[in-house]
């Protein structure tokens, strides 16, 4: 009998507990997160990736746009400058931004997060208003000196919902 009590009274908790679990899920903002392979042997300078994003009206403030990365622990190079071209539907361009994705901090600490040996980082975010925010092309490609980067796996575009 007194196991029943107990069963009784953790129901409430566990309840109360995946509200929490829900209520946090939910505060995400981000609205389009994908990234993009490169060959093994690197990032080459005449790479350029294109990303897709139909927004059907999903974002009423605009969208962040970030550059991510996923790298090597080897990467050489304290930060990583890109190209993002922002395109509409109707294939005119919205904006070109260069982006700075910071690989190493000031002190020489590798920044981002981990799984073993490979890093994931990303830009400042940059703002495209809700105008231009529906359906959208992302064509990214390096800028950096080296012909190919090499440590570089994955190149991602995330779009989170930007705040009033």
């Amino acid at each position: 009998m007194a196991r029943e009590r107990k069963r009784k009274a953790a129901l409430p908790r566990l309840k109360l507990l995946l509200a929490a679990i829900v209520l946090f899920a939910s505060c995400d903002s981000t609205v389009y997160h994908r990234f993009a392979p490169l060959e093994s042997n690197g990032w080459h300078a005449g790479d350029t990736l294109s990303f897709h994003y139909e927004g059907n009206g999903a974002v009423d403030a605009g969208v962040a746009v970030a550059v991510q990365l996923r790298y090597a622990a080897g990467y050489k190079y304290k930060n990583l400058y890109a190209r993002v071209e922002t395109l509409s539907a109707d294939s005119c361009v919205l904006s070109v931004d260069t982006v700075c994705c910071a690989i190493y901090d000031d002190d020489g600490r590798r920044m981002g997060s981990t799984a073993g040996a490979m890093y994931q980082n990303g830009s400042e975010k940059h703002l495209l208003p809700a105008s231009c925010a529906d359906t959208l092309l992302f064509k990214v490609s390096h800028i950096m000196d080296d012909e190919v980067l090499r440590g570089i796996f994955d190149v991602g575009i995330e779009l989170s919902a930007a705040r009033d």
